[in-house]
């Protein structure tokens, strides 16, 4: 076990550090590229997307239909910074961060080359944030202390544990940390697409792969704020060439689902007071409680894939189950024994 790899493990994240509170917290969308993309994600509850398109007309059509819809843009800068017609401009464009490279653990980029990319973007746009993604929270290679905003994304689903997700998180955290950059945002992504039409390390007649289900979004999502994330990202918006609410309608549907439920639980954390938790937790259970417009929330994860038991006093009147179908939820957990199902998520509202 690698160094920063035990610290994480042995001594964990704080849940909530006051790293995540920033005026807005993102809640972005991976991989747009028409203007009706935009306004799909701002209907959906995104507050921000990411496009691969790089070319400077793309980006300037973008960043009009963003300003439109009040949404955030993360786009690549190096063809914009050496286009004369559009390098000016582009520093009054919605921009929340210049995407500087994908994955460069994956791609073996040198420490050295990222800085320098950074630099080049700084020395342009000095007062827009630059970001870069890593395919793991832990890399040999240290690039915790570049650029402005660091992101992470590790697809579990199916063939990986679904708390590797937060795992991944918690070490990329670690990496900021012993970096001395605690307080630099942490972005997360999060899956949402089907492994089978994406390159993967088997070989093609042995693909495997599905959508992940609602509640692992969910589960993610949470795993995600949990382990030190300040923003979430989802991957991707397209499924074979075509927009997901096109080709996936139900899939698409969970996912704006959830977004929407990420974003009052930022709302919550953001502009809320930190309170106690009405009953002592027992690891690995893990919540955070809290005290927004008069109400009081509490955020209970289940991280493990073990079923739990979920204290008694969760079941009194007085706490009201969100984000859940069943109206006979809590009768029925009150019968059952280890109650707390496997990477499941309990908000509770209450006065």
């Amino acid at each position: 076990m690698n160094f920063i790899k035990g610290i994480a493990l042995q001594t964990g994240i704080l849940l909530f550090s006051a790293s995540f509170l920033f005026a807005e917290f993102t809640i972005g969308l991976y991989d747009v590229k028409t203007s009706t993309d935009i306004i799909s994600a701002k209907e959906a509850g995104f507050n921000c997307v990411q496009s691969y398109d790089s070319s400077p007309e793309t980006i300037k059509m973008l960043a009009e239909e963003a300003a439109k819809n009040e949404i955030k843009l993360v786009v690549y800068p190096d063809k914009i910074m050496k286009d004369k017609k559009y390098r000016t401009e582009a520093q009054n464009y919605p921009v929340k961060a210049w995407y500087l490279f994908d994955e460069p653990d994956v791609c073996n980029l040198s420490r050295e080359k990222l800085i320098s990319m950074n630099e080049s973007t700084k020395k342009i746009y000095p007062n827009i944030d630059t970001a870069f993604v890593i395919g793991e929270g832990f890399t040999d290679v240290v690039y915790y202390d570049i650029a402005d905003i660091l992101m992470v994304d590790w697809y579990p689903v199916p063939h990986l544990p679904l708390e590797s997700f937060g795992e991944n998180v918690a070490l990329a955290k670690q990496g900021l940390i012993m970096a001395g950059k605690d307080t630099k945002e942490l972005w997360a992504v999060v899956q949402m697409f089907d492994w089978k039409e994406h390159k993967q390390y088997r070989k093609d007649t042995d693909r495997i792969g599905r959508f992940p289900k609602k509640e692992e979004i969910r589960f993610m999502s949470y795993d995600a704020i949990f382990n030190g994330a300040t923003g979430l990202f989802y991957f991707n918006y397209y499924s074979n060439n075509k927009p997901l609410p096109e080709v996936k309608p139900k899939e698409w549907a969970k996912v704006v689902e959830v977004v929407q439920e990420m974003s009052f639980v930022a709302e919550i954390i953001n502009n809320g007071r930190e309170i106690e938790n009405p009953v002592g937790i027992q690891e690995p259970l893990r919540a955070k409680s809290f005290e927004y417009g008069g109400i009081k929330y509490t955020f209970i994860i289940n991280p493990t894939s073990k079923r739990r038991t979920l204290p008694p006093l969760f079941f009194q009147p007085q706490f009201d189950v969100m984000y859940e179908k069943t109206t006979n939820l809590k009768k029925l957990m009150r019968k059952a024994k280890n109650n707390f199902q496997q990477y499941k998520v309990f908000a509770f509202r209450y006065e």
